[in-house]
């Protein structure tokens, strides 16, 4: 029976500390000017001239010429563009707007040897 009060006790100032732990952590991210200032420019979606100091990024889309760039879409941090090339296969890039690289890239179509 000793061990076993012993162990509630142990529990309790494990779970205590735990929140102190959660709670000490809420209040720094809340109070942190920087992350504030960052989650704004992020919010306005206009990162660039919201003062976090970065710069535009340029980016070049290595496509064949004659090639049209259709849709655009968003998926989670990443941007998707759909291209299509001159011979009428679809390409799909993948491009993080952050550094303006191009992830991945997809070819539809026959794979050439």
């Amino acid at each position: 029976m000793q061990i076993l009060k012993a162990l509630v006790v142990i529990m309790g100032v494990l779970i205590i500390a735990g929140f102190a732990v959660l709670g000490v952590e809420l209040y720094k991210r809340m109070t942190d000017p920087t992350r504030a200032a960052t989650q704004a420019a992020s919010q306005s979606g206009d990162g660039e001239r919201a003062g976090t100091g970065r710069d535009p990024v340029d980016v070049t889309l290595d496509v064949p010429a004659g090639s049209r760039i259709g849709d655009a879409q968003v998926i989670g941090n990443r941007i998707l563009f759909k291209v299509t090339l001159p011979q009428g296969l679809d390409r799909l890039y993948v491009v993080d707007p952050r550094n303006g690289a191009v992830t991945a890239t997809i070819s539809a179509g026959k794979a050439t040897p």
